[in-house]
């Protein structure tokens, strides 16, 4: 049962004399999203009338036989003087007030994307001042949140619901709200906002140690052959999802569960196949938004078959959404994996690299690089500040018209080898230079050995970095290492992220 589906229970009841009621998502102090058209729905008494104002604008509307009603306003520009939302039946009104049209953003991901402003590196000096007004807030806390290994209580298992795994509502920005809300997407939203005036609603659906599978629709992973399996059977024994954590932290909170809720699929859990997904993001998916961040991987990036297919995962991931919202071009961001010095991270370097091409294989997209603000023993990294401002960058870069912002670090684009020298060409890379310990950052493959090895010699030339090499050179990486260093960074400050490429003579 969804949410329109229970407001219609209400209507058909004892109170079926009550006024119409709004979709869950319209709340006091919303955002609209500006330059598409607005689309407001709800229930209401099944075949008659409801009368929805926007502002001045008035349209009536018959309500479905199922008790749907849905009304469609002309898109309107960005504007930061609140209006309202009215909706009158049978001499009833519900009004919404202090509206503000603008972008809306999606955050969407595991733990370093819920990972609250509260625990930020720089809360103490952020929090005082985190009173935005162009900002609004709609961050969802979910059944289970910041519950470790250890079964959940009959009480939250109960909420293990498609209409109450989450919760929340719309608030303006201000030091208590911003408290509890992703430091990334807070960030993310404050630069943009201060930087083109324009209000931004950021909505919040991480969930802490979610894998990628839980973001995407049953529908959609039934649909691909490489992943049916993944929505086959009880997910709490289905080996195609990642078992060391995912699968042992569901066991762990719901499978001995009395009478949890669930289906086929086994019971429902923020990191079952399709269910955050279903919960969250689909309940939105009639109101246009402006664009996705995404940071998530940790719980994809354990075992080695994962990291292999989680490029076709995302991908997946990008149509469903965008299919769902009619979207076709929705921009999407997304976080690379930071440095880390952990055995069980071992394969994060290959994970990383499955992120690096997916920004040339995912239209209007990009990913802001994180390496340099990882640490070596803690997967969360505090330092949430540059990764929120460099989703920004990309954003303000893209989509909001500044193209004198420099966006990113170098981005590797091709090498060559001219007798001993390699070239490796980068756009973004005025002003590139590199330190650091080079004999562990840049390593050579020769033609004619299986294994790589340091760079003999490195330099800078203008925006190209040089290799010299005695022999043929097949291949060459950088930063292949959990806890490399950023020591490649352009002008800007920005650092490269790890790139694997290919030698051409």
């Amino acid at each position: 049962m969804n949410r329109l589906t229970l407001s219609l229970g209400l209507c058909l009841g004892a109170s079926l004399a009550a006024a119409a009621e709004l979709h869950p998502w319209f709340g006091d102090g919303m955002v609209l999203q500006r330059d598409q058209s607005i689309r407001i729905t709800g229930m209401a008494a099944p075949s008659g009338k409801v009368t929805v104002h926007l502002g001045t604008e008035t349209t009536t509307v018959e309500v479905a036989p199922s008790g749907r009603w849905s009304v469609v306003f002309p898109a309107r520009r960005a504007n930061i003087q609140p209006t309202t939302i009215a909706v009158e039946e049978r001499g009833q009104t519900v009004t919404i007030s202090n509206v503000l049209v603008g972008d809306v953003w999606i955050c969407a991901g595991q733990s370093n994307m819920e990972f609250p402003l509260s625990r930020d590196a720089d809360a103490p000096a952020e929090l005082p001042q985190a009173n935005l007004a162009l900002v609004r807030l709609r961050n969802y806390s979910f059944a289970g949140q910041y519950r470790y290994a250890a079964p959940l209580d009959a009480a939250t298992v109960a909420q293990m619901t498609v209409d109450h795994f989450y919760s929340g509502r719309w608030e303006p920005c201000t030091t208590k709200s911003a408290a509890p809300l992703s430091a990334v997407g807070y960030y993310f939203a404050k630069r943009v906002a201060t930087e083109t005036g324009v209000p931004i609603g950021l909505v919040n659906y991480a969930i802490g140690g979610a894998p990628i599978e839980a973001f995407i629709s049953r529908e959609a992973l039934a649909d691909e052959a490489a992943f049916r399996k993944k929505v086959t059977g009880n997910w709490l024994e289905n080996e195609s999802i990642e078992g060391s954590f995912v699968r042992l932290r569901g066991r762990q909170h719901v499978g001995a569960a009395q009478d949890a809720p669930g289906d086929d699929g086994g019971p429902n859990h923020g990191f079952k196949p399709g269910f955050a997904w279903a919960a969250g993001p689909a309940q939105a998916t009639d109101c246009a938004v402006k664009g996705v961040l995404w940071y998530q991987g940790e719980s994809n990036a354990i075992r080695q078959a994962d990291i292999v297919e989680y490029g076709g995962l995302m991908k997946l991931l990008v149509a469903d959404w965008r299919q769902h919202w009619h979207q076709a071009n929705l921009p999407f961001y997304w976080v690379q994996l930071p440095s880390i010095n952990e055995p069980a991270r071992k394969f994060w370097p290959e994970f990383r690299e499955v992120q690096r091409q997916l920004t040339t294989e995912i239209t209007n997209s990009g990913m802001a690089i994180a390496l340099d603000v990882g640490t070596p023993k803690d997967v969360h990294p505090r330092n949430k500040r540059p990764v929120g401002e460099r989703l920004a960058l990309l954003a303000l870069r893209d989509l909001y018209g500044r193209k004198d912002v420099v966006a990113e670090g170098p981005v590797a684009i091709d090498a060559r080898q001219t007798g001993k020298d390699v070239h490796i060409r980068f756009r973004s890379a005025a002003g590139l230079t590199l330190a650091g310990p080079l004999p562990a950052l840049v390593e050579i493959r020769l033609a004619n050995a299986t294994a790589f090895h340091a760079a003999p010699t490195v330099r800078i030339e203008g925006d190209a970095m040089v290799i010299a090499a005695e022999g043929l050179v097949a291949e060459i990486r950088y930063a292949w290492h959990m806890n490399a260093a950023a020591a490649l960074r352009n002008g800007a400050g920005l650092p490269a992220g790890p790139f694997w490429l290919k030698v051409s003579e």
